[in-house]
């Protein structure tokens, strides 16, 4: 529409021009631009056009197929706001039968999409014979409205029955609305469920190839409502979808390793028998990279899913290292997909790369890039001694951010390889007075009273007494630790925090942390003060669980769930689908013969 029509009308005005249309001479095209105006009020939101309905109505007895589109569209939007709009149903209930495909269509969409009893009624004893109608146009738009009904009237067997009916029809447009309208409708039923047999799967596939890009993803949807009885037939069934990984559209092609990842679960090894199956999906996934940054994400996303499940992807570790002009969340999930990635075998090539990362003006990605190297030194033990070396230069710049970060991931690292790697705690103290976050604070705090060289000169650089709670119970730890290791140099230092956590302080978490260790400390304790000392020291340097990579996987269930549910929105958050979608169906892999069940599901 033009752009001069988008300025707001009163609804009296509206109503004259439409009483001057008809004075003057060739009045359908008069009406049409009053008809558009109409239309580009209602996106304007200008609800006074309500008051429009008995004149609006009256027009769709104009033999003009626009006309009558328009007023349909106006009685849509307003008939749930006035009863004038029941004046509407007889020409609806014309409009159903003639002889044009167009306006047969229009009637039915148009009375589907109002949800008042007598338009529901109508479209009731209307629908069963749209869905059989000779053309194609009115099957497909018959075939979407009965999914709109179900809106309003639920479980209609009939209208299903119908509407199954449809899958055998011999157009492929139909046959794909038909089956969008029943993936909508047993999405939505606690009942109902949309499943296929074996030849019905075979036929599908074969409209693949003449069907368009969101025909071939209701069709690949529908694939994996049919259960494969052996392997070889699941094995097929994966070779027959194989070429639809060359389309060129993001939907089809993460659809079609729905389709693959559903069906290897019917097939043991699948990449064994077919050699051919990692590479092309890796190549697939790697074409849609050059797609705008939201598509990017969403891929990218969907490759972490396939690393952390089925793993029978092939990828070049390459094509995920960061561009500069990549924002920063598809840095962010480049990062997470490299280090899944990381192994013996490119580790080198991967820490030379983080390693630009790390000195990036982009303080974010400096981060994460520092973190990533913490990260690959408990994942892979070979890599340690070059992470931590990285990370000791890292520091050596003295650079806030990188110091700080490096003391929380060389955390991690100790904890890891207990007392390796002392000298990356030297290296830290040199910068003690940099420290200015919770984090690295509490981090560096916890390093100097379990594995410091000089502790009481490093302690003494840090203020606590106005940090968060994690800072004050790491220092009051780390005092404790100092004193139980030289006691006669911490005594001093061990009095006073003691005192100020006791006594000053009013947060009782610390406060009741310091009753504790005064008790531990005092020699009423025990009656030998060798017994002492060997008790206390068993429970303030009690040995902490190391910390290994495999807390990187996801539970199996859920990742059974997200991977029927692979490059939607909910594969992105790699959390249950329930507690993003609270009213999305559950979905769980159907029993079959040749199922590949995880033994830990049970």
């Amino acid at each position: 529409m033009s752009a001069k029509l988008f300025t707001k009308s009163k609804s009296n005005e509206l109503q004259v021009e439409i009483e001057q249309a008809f004075k003057k001479s060739k009045p359908v095209g008069r009406i049409k631009i009053v008809l558009r105006k109409l239309l580009a009020n209602i996106i304007l939101n200008n609800n006074e056009m309500i008051n429009l309905m008995k004149d609006i109505i009256p027009l769709m007895k104009i033999d003009d197929l626009e006309v009558r589109k328009l007023c349909c569209e106006y009685l849509v939007t307003y008939a749930l706001n006035t009863r004038d709009s029941m004046e509407a149903l007889p020409y609806l209930r014309r409009f159903k039968d003639e002889s044009s495909p167009m306006l047969r269509a229009l009637a039915i969409k148009t009375m589907t999409s109002i949800n008042i009893p007598d338009f529901v009624e109508l479209s009731l004893s209307s629908i069963s014979r749209s869905l059989q109608d000779k053309d194609p146009y009115v099957r497909r738009t018959a075939a979407f409205s009965v999914a709109r009904l179900f809106q309003y009237t639920g479980e209609k067997t009939n209208l299903v029955e119908d509407l199954n009916s449809l899958l055998y029809d011999n157009d492929s447009m139909v046959v794909s609305e038909a089956l969008a309208a029943l993936s909508y409708i047993t999405e939505r039923s606690k009942k109902l469920n949309l499943t296929i047999d074996k030849n019905h799967s075979i036929k599908l596939i074969s409209l693949l190839k003449n069907a368009n890009e969101w025909q071939q993803v209701y069709i690949l949807n529908s694939l994996m409502s049919y259960v494969p009885q052996s392997e070889n037939e699941a094995l097929d069934l994966i070779e027959n979808v194989l070429p639809s990984l060359q389309h060129e559209n993001s939907s089809v092609v993460l659809n079609t390793i729905k389709v693959i990842i559903y069906y290897s679960n019917y097939a043991k090894n699948p990449e064994l028998h077919l050699p051919i199956l990692p590479k092309r999906i890796g190549s697939s996934l790697n074409s849609l990279l050059t797609k705008p940054s939201e598509t990017q994400f969403l891929v990218l996303r969907n490759v972490i899913l396939l690393l952390l499940g089925k793993k029978f992807a092939q990828f070049d570790i390459e094509t995920f290292y960061c561009r500069f002009d990549d924002p920063i969340y598809v840095k962010d999930t480049k990062l997470e997909i490299i280090y899944l990635l990381a192994n013996e075998d490119n580790i080198e090539s991967v820490l030379d790369e983080l390693e630009e990362y790390a000195t990036e003006v982009d303080v974010s990605m400096a981060r994460k890039a520092i973190r990533a190297f913490g990260n690959l030194a408990v994942k892979l033990e070979n890599a340690a001694d070059r992470c931590v070396e990285v990370l000791c230069d890292l520091i050596s710049t003295g650079v806030t951010y990188i110091v700080q970060e490096a003391a929380i991931v060389i955390k991690n690292v100790l904890r890891r390889y207990p007392g390796k790697y002392s000298h990356a705690i030297d290296e830290l103290t040199n910068y003690c007075h940099l420290f200015d976050e919770p984090d690295a604070k509490a981090a560096m705090i916890w390093m100097i009273g379990q594995y410091g060289t000089n502790p009481k000169t490093c302690l003494k650089q840090f203020t606590y007494k106005e940090d968060p709670v994690e800072v004050q119970l790491a220092m009051l730890t780390a005092t404790v630790k100092y004193y139980l290791n030289f006691p006669l140099e911490g005594e001093e230092m061990l009095l006073d925090i003691l005192k100020w956590a006791t006594e000053t302080t009013g947060n009782p978490d610390v406060r009741d942390r310091g009753f504790i260790y005064w008790r531990l400390l005092s020699s009423e304790f025990s009656s030998s003060q060798d017994e002492f000392q060997k008790n206390t020291k068993d429970i303030i340097f009690n040995i902490d669980p190391s910390i290994t990579s495999e807390n990187d996987n996801v539970n199996p269930k859920i990742l059974e769930e997200l991977e029927l549910n692979f490059g939607s929105l909910a594969s992105i958050y790699l959390k249950p689908v329930s507690s993003v979608f609270r009213t999305a169906k559950p979905k769980e892999l159907p029993w079959g013969p040749t199922l590949q069940k995880n033994s830990s599901l049970g």
